[in-house]
């Protein structure tokens, strides 16, 4: 019986037809570039990248692809900036000639040399699961059915149930100040102890 889950045969990918120009399977160099990079291995993690980028421009742009995969799953908090810094050297790879390797080279070692952390990725791994087995599922709490859903208006719930609770957050910044918030739930009681809380016309709604 064939497994549930996980990538499919290597005939599938496309990588795994290519070799480099000196004779590496392409999903090979792919393989090690991330192995490497999640060790950090940095001296074999640039090489297989330098293969990447001298087997064929689309090649080397599957390096870039990976690496911002990369940045996500085997970087992710250790360096919460890598898929932006990532982004903006692939952006400026091309600011001179020759140029294109050298912004590689500097994401490779980026990502190699950065602190891991691979939770994100096997988060999502475990909740793709899960729900593909039927075993999990998300839950819908009262106080998601506020006034932007249709569960919360048939529930006559407004905008002063959504300040004083679906806004609410955990993990606070610690000596946040809410005058703001404290005044927009006074003014919207008010509103609706006058108006009720049934939703405003549609801005479209035509009036003539």
């Amino acid at each position: 019986m064939s497994r549930r889950h996980g990538p499919g045969h290597f005939t599938e990918d496309p990588y795994a037809q290519i070799v480099s120009p000196h004779g590496i399977p392409v999903d090979d160099l792919v393989s090690v570039l991330q192995k490497a990079i999640r060790r950090s291995e940095v001296d074999n993690a640039v090489l297989a990248a330098y293969e990447m980028c001298t087997t064929s421009p689309d090649v080397a742009e599957h390096l870039w692809r990976r690496l911002r995969l990369i940045a996500v799953e085997d970087v992710g908090t250790g360096l919460p900036l890598a898929p932006v810094l990532i982004e903006t050297l692939h952006r400026n790879f091309e600011a001179r000639p020759g140029g294109d390797w050298m912004m590689a080279c500097h994401a490779v070692r980026l990502l190699a040399t950065a602190p891991k952390d691979r939770t994100a990725s096997e988060h999502a791994d475990w909740v793709a699961t899960m729900v593909e087995r039927g075993d999990a599922l998300v839950e819908v709490p009262d106080h998601a059915h506020c006034v932007h859903t249709k569960a919360g208006q048939e529930l006559g719930r407004g905008l002063t149930q959504w300040w004083e609770n679906g806004a609410r957050v955990h993990d606070e910044l610690p000596g946040a100040e809410h005058r703001f918030r404290d005044e927009l739930i006074r003014l919207h009681r008010e509103d609706e102890t006058e108006n009720g809380t049934e939703p405003p016309p549609s801005r479209w709604t035509r009036t003539d």
